[in-house]
């Protein structure tokens, strides 16, 4: 054995596990320096090898049907029947009929409201995007993977799982493949084909949720005012969809070393009316097990007197280390500490004028997903790089056995290259597979580049 591999097996014993090492969250914005450790392009050599082992576990079972992929039981926040659900809104929407907010009907889509509006392409049926076509080549688990992976770099999304599972490979794989498959189940794929068009057409013109600005480390912000939002004005499979579209749309959001948000839970305003257990609990469900090591820091802002009672229900609900970057600021001095004042909102102290106002579908934004032949060139020139990137990958993991240092550092440099390239192809391949958005339409969003100064209007 080797050198560095000899050096690894002893660090095994001793290295950080729990990540203890890492600063506090606190911390961080106090020196004003993103704490990157366990990161991808920084990893300890121990922390290599386990990726490592991570990948050569996964390519294992790469060419398995996926329901035959031991996994993590697929946990589910609520007990709910999404169809049952799903035809008891139609019917109310049908029968009773009623406004939620400005204009926006109960159970209404954003494609039906601009369908109202007279917002149209010109193809003849008018349609802003064309019927979902299944991206997934096969059953297999590789396929699902790499539906997953997206624009991503391969190893940013699986060092997630690892972070989150306190570097147990086994741990860290089993909690990987339950993702995947609940991606499937979910049909995530069309979730993000169709966008934002089959949203609830009131969540969005509410602005419910909605990224703007970057807190002191860099992380985009995330604003979710409470006082918006009300049980009664959205069925539970539609709210769950909203979730799903807002964290796989946030995603496009975050670049390396950049991985995570910044989430204010801002109380202005908040009563009893806006509490709703079902969204509480499938949101955490949503960040522990699906979207693992993507929250950076929450800051509740402005609670009630009461909310401490509230938070004794839900901090139970919590994982420890979700928990641990839960932040309370009554004040806009407390948003002051994580946020600069150019970037906070007027509205809470800062000196940012921006005010989220809905962008509505422009009817030919879309028009490249109606080319099926450049979405299948897309494809060809993705797969043959993320084929290059596996045989790279099974040459790193081969180099890690043999103990072959030289061998092991040439095959992880070529990795890097080709996971810049599979990225940057994802992303071409992305305009053929995503419709177009909020932060696309405003020009936050241009290949990948994010920029705040297209909405930031600083007075």
């Amino acid at each position: 054995m080797s050198g560095l591999f000899k050096a690894i097996s002893r660090q095994r014993s001793t290295v950080d596990m729990a990540g203890v090492g890492r600063e506090a969250i606190t911390t961080q914005f106090t020196k004003g320096r993103l704490d990157t450790s366990g990161a991808y392009k920084h990893l300890s050599p121990v922390e290599e090898n386990l990726l490592a082992d991570f990948w050569e576990k996964l390519l294992a079972d790469f060419d398995k049907p996926l329901s035959e992929v031991p996994s993590d039981s697929i946990a589910r926040p609520i007990e709910c029947d999404d169809e049952a659900e799903i035809i008891k809104a139609k019917e109310i929407e049908e029968s009773a009929p009623f406004e939620v907010f400005e204009g926006c009907m109960f159970n209404q889509s954003v494609e039906d409201k601009c369908r109202e509006l007279g917002i149209a392409s010109e193809r003849e049926d008018g349609v802003l995007v064309p019927k979902y076509e299944k991206q997934i080549k096969d059953g297999t688990l590789g396929s699902a993977v790499w539906s997953v992976v997206r624009e991503d770099h391969p190893d940013v999304l699986m060092l997630r799982f690892l972070r989150a599972r306190k570097w147990d490979v086994e741990k860290a794989y089993r909690m990987a493949v339950a993702a995947v498959k609940w991606r499937v189940q979910e049909n995530v794929e069309e979730i993000i084909w169709y966008g934002d068009l089959h949203n609830d057409a009131s969540l969005m013109w509410k602005g419910v949720s909605y990224a703007h600005g970057k807190d002191k480390l860099g992380q985009p912000i995330i604003w979710s005012g409470s006082c918006l939002h009300h049980q009664k004005d959205q069925s539970y499979p539609q709210l769950k969809r909203y979730m799903i579209w807002m964290m796989e749309t946030l995603r496009q959001l975050l670049t390396p070393p950049i991985e995570r948000v910044c989430l204010i839970m801002d109380l202005t305003d908040h009563s009893n009316a806006n509490m709703d257990w079902p969204f509480v609990k499938t949101f955490l469900k949503f960040l522990e097990a699906y979207y693992p090591e993507c929250l950076g820091i929450c800051i509740v802002y402005n609670g009630p007197w009461w909310f401490s009672g509230v938070w004794k229900l839900i901090s139970p609900l919590l994982d420890p280390v979700v928990a641990s970057k839960v932040q309370f600021a009554q004040k806009p001095e407390g948003l002051l500490k994580f946020i600069d004042e150019k970037q906070l909102l007027q509205s809470r102290g800062g000196k940012n004028a921006y005010k989220f106002s809905y962008v509505k579908p422009d009817p030919e934004e879309n028009k490249l997903m109606f080319d099926a032949e450049g979405r299948a060139a897309a494809s060809r020139k993705l797969e043959d790089l993320q084929s290059q990137f596996i045989q790279a990958t099974v040459d790193w993991t081969d180099a890690k056995e043999a103990g072959d240092d030289d061998k092991f550092a040439e095959a992880a440099s070529r990795r890097m290259e080709l996971s810049d390239q599979v990225a940057a192809a994802a992303q071409e391949k992305d305009k053929y597979t995503r419709a177009r958005h909020f932060y696309t339409r405003t020009g936050v969003l241009v290949d990948g580049v994010v920029d705040w100064s297209k909405l930031q209007s600083p007075s």
